[in-house]
């Protein structure tokens, strides 16, 4: 017993002399839950009297009972009613919960309910604590003594704590007569911040999850088959890469012939004109707290920042302070600058002069590698000084959301990008954003998979480019930047939406392939592929998810388009007798046009497709492609009479000299190896047109064997196929 009644001494001494810290919050939103524990299904788990024996199988959690002294059988710490409940332990028995491990996260909240029935005096207590990363220094959640409950109302507390690599709490509870019971249910841990780790929403945590989720960095991916429908703000929470504040730095730095430069990743050049001990520049003391400062240098000197490394930030900027007192000329002044990635030209950033006492600096800078900072000033007399302080550089990481696994899944919540974003769809894998997207930072598109813009009411005003895959906008979607691609792997743009501009190319910038309607047309897997491959098309109409032909058929809008050389537009046609474009076949739609030089060329990859369903096959209405001479389709749909059109080196009279056609889908199909295509312009619309090549006896029997030579020489210049390859010698389509 003397154990307990030290306890207790200083229990009663840390309720007398100190507060205690508690807050009685609302219910959370923002946050993801991390643990739990509820004691369900655990009735009679625990330890009781009058030999103490402890029960804890199946259980996560443990029991303390060192100080406490269970004489009856009675007296006990054990769920009772899926509650924790102490009663008459005489002493002090103490909860324990596993370390929560919470590497990737911040911001997080901590939830308990405590409740009593029972005559308590007010030496009976219970006292929840939080220890981090494994520590045995535990601080305070709240606690409750005497008869705190009326009618058994339980007390909620909600704590808050920044951060913490791994979180484990502790609960205590004294009580030492029969019919008093303390009680503890529903402890959570959550956070509402993403911080770097990498998480899968999956079927076993979706429920976890309350209205809303905030991302500071990380990957934050779903399971096939999930819809995530909690908003999401991707924060602009920046991060600090780079502090000097020179605390406990006192005396280094330069004064007269002396330095002391020793331990410090920072350097200085110092002027040859400094005579004593009173002209220097070095950190020193001011008020109890250490700055650098350049005193009566006579010259130029200089404060030289290490090299930093800044390749995981974007949006970068440095903040610090300047001040100076002394009675300074206009030629006394103190200049902030940096030079990126090893150069060794600086670029400056603010020059301050004569008495401007106080300056704060807060400066963007572009994105780069590396930074070095080099503060300079010049002076010239004992009383002319100027100082820096609090140094820091800062930057957005960037976050990524999306899928991981190559499945379908979709964000059905609002997003709001504050932050630069990665939009994630692995191989074969299509995401779709329904819910509303906001913010103006930079989008990157990853992954071979599709990621689906699908909100007609988004407001997101910032750039998007496509490092590999199909970008795709669904009907009604517009979006107001610019679209452009990064990178060596094939990237796509498409869908039934509109972009207000975009180049279709193989320069630098430009996207490999346009391709309208939802879902992929040619295989991803390869940068240069244009063989046929559909895949993930099955978003159709609502309600219908079996009408895949009309969902790949699509009539995509760019405001403005160029066509530039080695650009590729999979047109996709599902019905060879239909007449409406964006249904029967895929059409662009643009108010302005302009095409590559005369040495260039651009490719339609005529890509056919089943009506009914959708997949690889012959188009309605092939049955009889001979006699089909004359079919035309038109496939880039412009204002009338071609005002916005920028012709370069081409003309409506040469145009078709610009296109190269693959057919090989469209041969091997419908098993019909004669087909001819060729592109026409009237009034501002750009045609698509079929005709059969005559069977060589016609030729024979026309022109003579000897022209054969000249028109395949011809087919093979302007990029057409007069004949695909035969079924057993046609290489993969995937």
């Amino acid at each position: 017993m003397s154990a307990y009644l030290y306890y207790c001494f200083n229990r009663l001494l840390y309720f007398f002399y100190s507060a205690i810290t508690f807050s009685l919050l609302p219910t959370l939103d923002a946050s993801y839950l991390i643990y739990s524990e509820s004691f369900t299904d655990q009735d009679g788990k625990g330890v009781y009297g009058p030999v103490p024996t402890l029960d804890l199988d199946g259980v996560g959690w443990d029991l303390n009972f060192t100080y406490a002294s269970l004489t009856a059988s009675e007296d006990y710490a054990k769920v009772v009613d899926e509650m924790l409940e102490f009663h008459d332990v005489d002493g002090v028995v103490s909860f324990e919960s596993p370390f929560a491990n919470t590497t990737g996260f911040s911001n997080f909240f901590i939830e308990f309910e405590l409740s009593e029935s029972g005559d308590h005096e007010g030496t009976d207590i219970i006292e929840a604590f939080y220890t981090l990363d494994g520590g045995i220094t535990h601080t305070s959640m709240g606690s409750r003594s005497g008869n705190f409950s009326d009618d058994n109302i339980t007390d909620t507390f909600v704590i808050y704590i920044d951060e913490g690599n791994s979180i484990g709490i502790r609960v205590d509870a004294i009580n030492n007569a029969d019919g008093e019971y303390l009680r503890l249910d529903d402890l959570t841990i959550r956070s509402e911040t993403l911080n770097g780790a990498t998480f899968e929403v999956n079927g076993s945590n979706l429920s976890g999850f309350s209205d809303s989720f905030e991302i500071y960095s990380g990957e934050f991916f779903l399971a096939d088959q999930i819809t995530f429908d909690q908003n999401i703000t991707v924060s602009s929470n920046y991060m600090s890469f780079y502090e000097e504040d020179f605390a406990g730095e006192n005396g280094k730095g330069t004064s007269g012939n002396s330095s002391d430069l020793s331990e410090l990743d920072w350097n200085i050049s110092a002027p040859a004109s400094l005579t004593d001990q009173y002209d220097y520049l070095k950190v020193i003391e001011l008020n109890g707290n250490e700055i650098f400062e350049f005193r009566d240098l006579g010259g130029t000197g200089s404060w030289i920042s290490p090299e930093i490394n800044a390749s995981l930030y974007e949006s970068t900027r440095i903040l610090m302070e300047l001040t100076e007192v002394g009675a300074m000329e206009s030629s006394d002044q103190i200049k902030v600058e940096y030079s990126m990635d090893g150069g060794s030209s600086f670029t400056a950033i603010t020059t301050q002069t004569g008495d401007f006492a106080s300056y704060d600096v807060n400066y963007s800078l572009p994105n780069s590698e590396s930074l070095i900072f080099q503060l300079s000033a010049i002076n010239s007399a004992d009383d002319e000084k100027h100082r820096f302080d609090n140094i820091v550089v800062q930057g957005l990481t960037s976050a990524t959301i999306g899928e991981n696994v190559g499945g379908t899944s979709e964000f059905s919540g609002n997003i709001e990008i504050n932050r630069p974003l990665n939009l994630k769809a692995s191989e074969l894998g299509r995401v779709t954003l329904s819910g509303k997207l906001s913010g103006n930072e930079k989008v990157t598109k990853q992954g071979s998979g599709i990621v689906n813009l699908a909100n007609p009411s988004s407001t997101y005003s910032g750039n998007i480019i496509i490092e590999e895959g199909k970008l795709e906008l669904s009907s009604g979607v517009s979006f107001n930047g610019t679209v452009s691609a990064d990178g060596n792997q094939k990237t796509v743009v498409g869908g039934d939406g509109t972009v207000s501009s975009v180049s279709i190319g193989s320069g630098d910038g430009e996207v490999d392939f346009i391709s309208p309607g939802l879902g992929l047309a040619s295989s991803s897997l390869s940068a240069t592929s244009l063989n046929q491959f559909i895949s993930r098309n099955d978003n159709g109409t609502p309600n219908d998810s079996s009408d895949d032909a009309l969902a790949s058929i699509g009539s995509f809008t760019s405001t403005s388009i160029a066509l530039n050389n080695g650009g590729v537009y999979d047109w996709e046609l599902r019905d060879f007798d239909g007449s409406n474009p964006g249904s029967d076949w895929d059409v662009i739609s643009f108010t302005n046009l302009s095409f590559g030089s005369s040495e260039s060329s651009f490719t339609i990859n005529i890509l056919p497709i089943k009506s009914n369903d959708g997949t690889p096959g012959a188009p309605d209405n092939t049955s009889n492609l001979w006699a089909q001479h004359g079919s035309s389709f038109k496939f880039l749909d412009g204002p009338d009479g071609g005002s916005g059109i920028t012709w370069g080196d081409w003309s409506p009279e040469n145009i078709n000299e610009y296109f190269a056609f693959r057919m090989d889908e469209f041969s091997y199909y419908p098993d019909f190896y004669y087909n001819d295509w060729n592109v026409t312009y009237l009034n501002g619309d750009f045609y698509l047109n079929y005709s059969a090549v005559p069977e060589p006896s016609t030729y024979f029997m026309t022109a003579g064997l000897l022209l054969l030579p000249s028109l395949s020489a011809i087919k093979q210049k302007k990029g057409f196929q007069a004949k695909a390859k035969k079924p057993c010698e046609r290489i993969s389509l995937t």
